[in-house]
Order: structure tokens, then C-alpha cells, then sequence
């Protein structure tokens, strides 16, 4: 699988993937705004902040990979990107996004609560694309040694305003959820129950 056409059936089984994996980053932000919340106003201890550190781990890992299949569907190619190409793409969709923030506080189109246009820098920084990968890897992806020692805390200082900027702009695309649930497939068609069904028919009974 490598090549596609947007309306085909990989596409489409792709979109449900990016509703799906959306969908996992808006709870995973949920969790972790309410976890932070809660930090602010009680204070903070051990295990409040493994219960947030958890959430916001769970947020990068999943906006994370949301981003890298809207660029497969972008590209209109399955193919795994390495590391070197993915970090280009994500630098190049967070750097458009900042743009288009950027321009509707400068024309006057930005909703009223928008911050003002200090809060943006003209650039994302250089080596944005290439830690959120690294943290993703580290905080969430793999049980490496090196998490012991990695910051999430000044990795969110430093960065957590271009993730947001990158999840609030695909929000009106992928994250609406109607009363209908959306059809996921296998995704939404899991259960635990057991059902009744008939047995796969034996080949060997007619022979």
C-alpha cells in the first residue's frame, strides 16, 4: 500500500484513522487541561503530577501522529516517512499555521479573545519539529532510560503554544462529534460482549 487517490478506499480508511486518532488527542487534551486545572487550584504533589505529566505525554503522542497521517493523506502516499522528511513536513504545517494566526490578528479577523499578536513569534523555532518528535519518542512512544531525565515541563514552556495552535486548527475538521457517533469500523464496532454467532462453516462437511 503506497499510492493513493483522495475518495478511494485507503483513503477512506485513512480518514477514519485521522478521525479516530484526533479523537484520542481531544480526550487526551481534555485530561490533561482538567489534571492541570486542578494542579493550579490545589496544588501540586507526586502523583497529580504523573496524572498530568500522563495526559500531556498522551496529547504529544497523539497529535503527533495525527499530523504525520494528515501528511500521508496530504502527499496521497501511505509510505512511512523517515525522521529527517517527517521533521520537515511538521515544521512546515506548524510554521503555516503560525501564519495564518499571525494574519488574521494583523487584518483584524481573529475572533475577540485572540491574543495579542506578541504572543506570536514571526518564526517557530528551528529545532521545534525535530523535539517534539524526540519527546514524543521518549515521554510516550518507548520505555527508554532517558525519560527519567527529560523536562516535559520546560519542553511545555517552551513550545506548548504552537502543539495547541496545531490541535485548535484541525479541531473544525476532526474533532466534531455529532450525536450520531461516527462509524469507525473495527474501531467502533469493538466489544467484549459475547455474541451469538453462527460457527464458520466446516469444509469438510460436504465432502
Amino acid at each position: 500500500m503506497a499510492r493513493f487517490k483522495i475518495g478511494d478506499e485507503t483513503d477512506l480508511a485513512l480518514c477514519a484513522t485521522l478521525k479516530h486518532e484526533f479523537l484520542r488527542c481531544r480526550d487526551a487534551f481534555e485530561t490533561f487541561a482538567a489534571s492541570a486545572e486542578r494542579m493550579i487550584m490545589q496544588g501540586e504533589n507526586r502523583s497529580m503530577a504523573f496524572t498530568t505529566y500522563n495526559a500531556y505525554a498522551r496529547f504529544i503522542h497523539h497529535l503527533y501522529e495525527f499530523l504525520l497521517a494528515a501528511t500521508q493523506r496530504d502527499r496521497q502516499d501511505t509510505k512511512q516517512l523517515d525522521y529527517e522528511l517527517a521533521d520537515k513536513y511538521l515544521q512546515g504545517i506548524a510554521q503555516r499555521v503560525l501564519n495564518k494566526r499571525r494574519e488574521a490578528i494583523l487584518d483584524g479577523t481573529a475572533p475577540a479573545w485572540e491574543n495579542h499578536i506578541s504572543a506570536y513569534p514571526e518564526h517557530v523555532p528551528p529545532e521545534f519539529a525535530s523535539e517534539f518528535r524526540q519527546v514524543r519518542n521518549t515521554a510516550f512512544g518507548h520505555a527508554k532510560p532517558q525519560r527519567h531525565s527529560l523536562s516535559l515541563t520546560s519542553f511545555y514552556h517552551r513550545y506548548h503554544k504552537f502543539l495547541y495552535m496545531l490541535y485548535a486548527d484541525s479541531i473544525w475538521m476532526w474533532g466534531r462529534v455529532d450525536d450520531d457517533f461516527p462509524d469507525l469500523g473495527e474501531i467502533t464496532a469493538f466489544s467484549v460482549l459475547i455474541k451469538n454467532e453462527s460457527p464458520p462453516a466446516n469444509p469438510e462437511a460436504n465432502a
